[in-house]
């Protein structure tokens, strides 16, 4: 345990500079105002910082850090509700809170004795009493100055105050907590590192279209050797037949030598081809391998964030009078350290919640016919490949009939509106800022910001919270959260001429309806699936892009069902496409709780595509109250230009067929040979081959055999053109699989356009 603690300190010096730093930067930003404004979103997150720094220092178990914050938190709560305003008197005590804070804290980790808080402690509960500041104590020996920070002093018109000498009891000295032996990388770093390791695979993406271009070229060059050689035999022939000798040697050398030429290069051509595949492969190999090993790095387990909670729990309970036993399983869970930090603010709030509002007083317990000792849990578990936290009790339970007074109480309903409101609704109302049951404020409980905390952090990282009724009493609380904020599951879609991705995990099922299945209720468009009524939107609407109405093809509609908890909502996309693992990048989107995009991710041809959060789409259906109705338009056809392969190792005969096919506005590939065809119709789509018999290496008969006992390409047709007129070989070739066959000898252009028609 000694190590745990140790990192747990250490951990804590890193948080608590940033807390305080923070709340100093936007003390002075209040007090530089020169509009007089409120400043309430600075005073938000100074409330939250100071309500995190005390949670921290309770974790460690650094009691006068705890209090210190906790009147701080009072103070700061006080000015977000417009009873105390922000002065330069006021604005120095602060300071000279944080410094002591600071102060403390560098004496305790180095071992040294620690100063005396309590004069600190004290100034801040007189002003909390009285609303004044009280004069600074004057203590003798030994002092420790306490300096004002510069950015408030700057901003503070009497700042210059002199230091606060304080005291301290003499205590044991303390051993200095030790440096773990490892190396430090800070998050940003390898955060950075994997993004790089992200775009590095994009690229190695596009070095396919390299290897494309540097095949093509190949392919042209032995083209036009094949072409040259014809034009040397015609232009010897033609100077001999004009006697002149030594023209035609002069010819013949000039010749030879172009066709050495060209030989060079197209052997270099081939080697440059071949390097660029095998150097590709390695690439994307190496890539992926950087990607994995960095996600690695950054997984931990969860003992390394939440080993202290289990005292921090028992030490609240035992301050708030409640005996508690407290069980933390599922520690060796290991999760993002990104995702872990993440959740240590949620969690430690559900629990202050579940010691608060969930568990009872032992009195109350014994009259209830339960344990004195009450249960808490934290656990911790994989499901479904993602990170599952469990925080339950066997408390009280939720109290629905004062969620519904406190609703009423605050103005959002009407009585007869919260009787007729239904648990699950109730429960999301527990979630909203400000909404708090609690009669009183304290230690645990009463600001009303706890919940609405965890659902705004857990949705920012694609998560969900749950709760239910846990058997036979109490509440659970169930945080879903991806196990890495590295890669994630996508679904592609398309809207609009835009492509859209989904994490797979906020996704229940994928259904093609009718149109005319969609129905109307009060206004809204909903959709019957699997006996249940489901609401429905188009994501065009969802996302503000002009035109809504989704675009169909045959009159079906895909529809993508989301869910968050057990609320389901169906959102109608023009087409499904892929499923991508893939790297969710911040855009620069503004992470705050009602957006619906989570960041972007990079395709293969170096475009972003949106990553949407389904959760988010799902609240927003939950809290809209406008008349949604789903239009839809018949797509027009599609105008794909299809791709034909001719296979053929006659120059003259690829020439020929390419130009008429072009001609009327095909897409045309060539291969010399039934090998080359092949790897062409496995690496890129293509809708018919027409293929000469008589070849070198595999000829058409084995071109036609490979691609019907080919499973992924046995449904492309296949036209045999070829000069053998041969009863058999005809028979032969229909027996293959041939779509037709087409004799060279009465080669008509005609006929061969007319074949493509009735196949394509």
């Amino acid at each position: 345990m000694t190590g745990i603690r140790e990192r747990l300190l250490a951990a804590f010096q890193v948080e608590y500079q940033e807390h305080l730093e923070v709340i100093r930067k936007l003390l002075a930003e209040m007090l530089a105002r020169a509009d007089g404004g409120s400043g309430i979103a600075q005073l938000d997150e100074i409330f939250r910082r100071a309500h995190s720094l005390k949670g921290a220092a309770r974790a460690v178990d650094l009691g006068p850090v705890e209090q210190m914050a906790h009147r701080l938190e009072t103070l700061f709560a006080r000015m977000r509700s417009g009873h105390v305003k922000i002065a330069p008197e006021l604005a120095s005590l602060i300071g000279r809170s944080l410094d002591m804070i600071e102060d403390w804290v560098a004496a305790f980790a180095g071992g040294q004795t620690t100063p005396d808080i309590e004069p600190s402690l004290e100034r801040l509960q007189h002003f909390l009493e009285t609303g004044e500041v009280a004069p600074l104590r004057q203590v003798t020996s030994p002092p420790a100055a306490i300096v004002v920070p510069p950015e408030l002093e700057a901003a503070v018109a009497a700042a210059a105050a002199p230091p606060i000498p304080v005291q301290a009891p003499p205590e044991p000295p303390r051993t200095p907590v030790a440096a773990d032996e490892s190396v430090r990388v800070r998050a940003i770093h390898l955060d950075r590192l994997l993004r790089t390791s992200d775009e590095l695979l994009t690229e190695t993406m596009n070095q396919r279209a390299v290897t494309e271009a540097l095949f093509t070229l190949d392919r042209s060059l032995v083209d036009g050797q094949s072409a040259w050689r014809r034009f040397r035999k015609l232009a010897s022939s033609m100077a001999a037949h004009l006697g002149d000798e030594d023209r035609a040697a002069a010819l013949n050398r000039l010749g030879e030598d172009i066709e050495q030429r060209l030989r060079l290069v197209s052997r270099h051509a081939r080697d440059a081809r071949r390097r660029q595949n095998r150097t590709g492969w390695a690439l994307r190999q190496l890539g992926g391998e950087l990607q994995r090993e960095v996600r690695d790095a950054r997984m931990v387990p969860a003992e390394s964030v939440f080993a202290g909670f289990r005292k921090m729990v028992r030490d609240i309970a035992r301050e708030s009078g409640k005996e508690v036993e407290v069980q933390v399983s599922g520690l060796d869970v290991e999760a993002d350290r990104m995702v872990l930090q993440g959740l240590k603010d949620p969690v430690m709030h559900l629990l202050r919640n579940a010691l608060a509002h969930g568990v009872e007083a032992p009195d109350q317990r014994r009259a209830a016919g339960k344990l004195e000792q009450a249960q808490i849990a934290l656990r911790f578990d994989v499901s479904d490949g993602r990170l599952a936290v469990w925080i339950e009790d066997d408390g009280r339970g939720l109290d629905f009939a004062r969620i519904r007074a406190k609703a009423v109480s605050l103005g959002m309903f009407s009585e007869a509106e919260a009787a007729q409101m239904g648990e699950q609704a109730l429960v999301d109302l527990i979630f909203d800022p400000g909404f708090s049951t609690s009669g009183d404020v304290n230690d645990l409980s009463g600001r009303g910001m706890g919940l609405s905390v965890v659902r705004e952090t857990v949705t920012m990282m694609n998560g969900t919270v749950d709760v239910r009724g846990r058997q036979p009493c109490g509440t659970a609380f169930r945080l879903s959260l991806p196990l890495s904020v590295s890669t994630q599951r996508l679904f592609l879609v398309g809207c609009q001429g835009h492509v859209y991705a989904l994490p797979t995990e906020g996704i229940d099922r994928l259904h093609r309806i009718a149109a005319e299945a969609v129905g109307t209720v009060e206004g809204k468009s909903v959709v019957f699936l699997a006996g249940q009524q489901i609401p429905l939107l188009s994501l065009a609407h969802l996302l503000d892009l002009g035109e809504t109405s989704v675009k169909v093809s045959r009159n079906v509609v895909p529809l993508v069902v989301l869910k968050h908890g057990e609320r389901r909502v169906a959102v109608a996309v023009d087409e499904f496409m892929s499923i991508r693992e893939a790297l969710v990048k911040d855009i620069g989107v503004p992470a705050a709780v009602g957006t619906m995009v989570a960041g972007g991710m990079l395709l293969e041809d170096g475009s972003v595509a949106l990553v949407l959060n389904p959760f988010e789409i799902v609240e927003t259906f939950r809290k809209s109250g406008t008349v949604r109705v789903l239009t839809t338009i018949e797509k027009p056809p599609e105008k794909r230009v299809p791709v034909i392969l001719v296979v053929d190792d006659s120059l003259t005969t690829r020439t020929l067929e390419k130009s008429i096919l072009e001609a009327h506005g095909f897409v045309v590939r060539l291969a010399v040979d039934g090998i080359e065809a092949l790897n062409r119709l496995r690496a890129e789509r293509v809708d018919l081959v027409i293929s000469d018999i008589q070849m070198p290496r595999l000829d058409g008969f084995g071109l036609l055999q490979a691609v019907k006992s080919d499973q992924s390409l046995k449904s492309i047709p296949v036209i045999l053109v070829s000069s053998l007129e041969a009863r058999e070989d005809r028979e032969r070739g229909l027996a293959l699989g041939a779509d037709a066959y087409v004799v060279k000898r009465k080669f008509d252009q005609k006929e061969l356009l007319e074949t493509i028609g009735q196949i394509l």
